[in-house]
């Protein structure tokens, strides 16, 4: 439409342009790839002609020239649309928007680097995370390596996660600080399993699967506490 209405203001339209090309330049709502490329190849012939304004009958500020260039610009216009369980990309909800997009980056794409996704979670049920996010994830760690940024269970254990990093802020009263150390950093397997007591260090002072427990489901009083509400053996 856009193309059919740059075409037809440039010329008069007092003349019986289809009698002048042969057809009608207005395509009438059935777009025809074939004939478009005519009505291009038709017009340009015209307007080389030796004497075009005695063919075709020019509207004022039109010259062949800027016919010839409107015949030959971009007229088109893509629109992609995503859909996701029937919800077009603009309609979805923040979270499910976000989770549609990881999973299209993290399915489709071919790239090898590392990806760093912070908190995927976001907006998104536990269900959600565990059916879909939690699955896209397993899948693709198996050829790219994927480094998350979360305080979500299901991504950190459900995924099978190689390498947990717990990390620490100080504040200016903890027995631990050390000189001019704000953070501090522990890494390895949820496998790793321990208890120290006696360690005034909050981050030595137990394991990777403690600290995850900790962190991550609230403790093993919260979690237990939930597993017997919810009357789970």
């Amino acid at each position: 439409s856009s193309f059919e209405a740059s075409l037809l203001e440039s010329f008069d339209q007092r003349q019986k342009l289809e009698n002048v090309f042969g057809f009608p330049l207005v395509s009438q709502g059935s777009f025809d790839i074939n004939q478009h490329h005519v009505v291009i190849k038709t017009v340009l012939t015209k307007l080389l002609s030796n004497k075009p304004t005695d063919i075709l009958k020019l509207r004022s500020s039109n010259t062949p020239q800027t016919i010839a260039s409107k015949l030959l610009s971009d007229h088109y216009q893509v629109r992609l649309s995503l859909k996701h369980d029937g919800d077009e990309l603009p309609q979805m909800s923040p979270g499910k928007r976000g989770m549609v997009l990881l999973r299209l980056l993290l399915e489709k794409s071919d790239a090898k680097h590392p990806i760093l996704i912070d908190q995927p979670e976001d907006n998104l049920d536990n269900r959600t995370v565990f059916s879909q996010l939690k699955k896209a994830i397993k899948d693709k760690k198996l050829s790219r390596q994927i480094i998350l940024v979360t305080h979500n269970a299901n991504l950190v254990v459900s995924t099978d996660a190689e390498e947990v990093i717990v990390s620490h802020q100080f504040g200016p009263n903890d027995l631990g600080k050390k000189d001019g150390v704000r953070f501090e950093y522990i890494s390895g397997a949820l496998e790793n399993s321990f208890h120290k007591p006696d360690e005034t260090n909050l981050l030595y002072s137990q394991g990777i699967k403690e600290h995850v427990c900790e962190i991550l489901e609230g403790g093993e009083e919260a979690f237990r506490g939930r597993q017997q509400k919810y009357e789970i053996t």
